[in-house]
């Protein structure tokens, strides 16, 4: 039976963290130890976690962080320190099912899978229902490698993940979030593409934790963000930046995997590559695209198109493609500039391909 650590990052968590530590002590199936890596909280969460690990069911270890690291590297540090066969990374302000971990660990160990995934019931700070995670489900239970959108990936909370994938985290700096060029991927972007590249991901339906949502998070999602109306605003007049974003992680990903390939003996060097060309492909079709919709002259842009259709970026049933309604807005919208004739409602159910 396989063994799991439980990595949580705090910062000034008091307000939220005992009923986090209480829903882990409930488990039916036990951590063999909690790995928290605190980064430099002010609060009484140093006090709460001492009193915590003194009544746990499993031993509890407290790293405090010499200088503030951010979430990301929060986590990766917490990663790196975890000894059990298996990682469950742990936000400091959700509440977790008692069934969770035996969930999640018998997908992992009745599979091959290198991570299991879950759903989650989204609440406000007080744990009254919002919604669940539903529709980020992925498109089955059992997904094999390199099956998954590369622009999807699940929130760290929901991951349990073998802990063989933090042999690559040395090049995790290297990486660019695909959203947000000036930082590297979020702890849960990058084991989830890692787990996509190595190996099958497997998701769980079940509601397996509360997701508390409340303006202290250190990350924002729809539920406490902008509006829906306010990002599709967002996302129509800042497309292009995007896509090059997009461009630049993906590169990035290419170059990691040809590295992690390079390594002698290496048993991944074959799906490294798979990889590496997979990310290197849909790149260079971000890239066309930004070109596409730069370029002034219209017999440049229809050979753009041309060269896009011909190469499969636009096929259908492909994650590692755009799909026929992004061909059909790269034409009116970029080839042909017919975005300021067209009715406002088309534009914007084509903004987002």
């Amino acid at each position: 039976m396989k063994s799991v650590s439980v990595a949580m990052a705090t910062y000034n968590g008091a307000r939220y963290l005992s009923a986090q530590l209480e829903s882990l002590a409930s488990q039916q199936w036990l951590p063999a130890e909690l790995i928290v890596t605190d980064d430099g909280s002010t609060d009484e969460t140093l006090a709460i976690l001492a009193g915590f690990s003194r009544t746990a069911p499993f031993p509890v270890y407290v790293y405090e962080n010499e200088q503030r690291l951010g979430y990301r590297a929060n986590f990766m540090r917490a990663a790196t320190l975890c000894r059990s066969d298996v990682i469950a990374f742990c936000d400091q302000d959700d509440v977790w099912s008692p069934v969770k971990l035996q969930c999640c660990m018998e997908a992992l160990e009745s599979t091959d899978a290198l991570m299991v995934c879950h759903n989650a019931v989204v609440t406000d700070s007080d744990l009254n229902p919002i919604d669940t995670l539903a529709r980020d489900a992925l498109a089955g239970p059992y997904n094999p490698p390199l099956s998954i959108d590369p622009m999807r990936h699940a929130l760290g909370f929901t991951q349990v993940f073998e802990r063989r994938l933090v042999q690559f985290s040395a090049l995790w700096d290297r990486s660019v979030d695909a959203n947000d060029f000036h930082n590297q991927e979020g702890h849960d972007q990058w084991f989830f593409f890692l787990a996509n590249v190595f190996g099958a991901v497997v998701y769980i339906d079940s509601t397996l934790a509360r997701y508390r949502r409340h303006s202290a998070a250190a990350t924002l999602t729809r539920w406490a963000g902008a509006s829906a109306l306010s990002q599709a605003v967002h996302f129509l007049f800042e497309c292009l930046p995007r896509w090059e974003n997009h461009a630049l992680a993906f590169e990035r990903r290419a170059a990691i995997l040809e590295e992690i390939a390079k390594c002698p003996e290496n048993p991944h060097a074959a799906a490294a590559l798979a990889g590496a060309d997979k990310y290197r492909a849909i790149a260079r079709l971000y890239r066309e695209r930004v070109e596409l919709y730069n370029c002034t002259r219209l017999f440049r842009r229809f050979g753009l198109f041309a060269r896009i259709f011909a190469s499969g970026g636009y096929r259908s049933g492909d994650v590692w493609a755009k799909g026929p309604k992004s061909a059909l807005k790269d034409l009116l919208a970029g080839v042909f500039r017919m975005s300021r004739l067209m009715p406002v409602a088309t534009r914007t159910r084509l903004r987002g391909y």
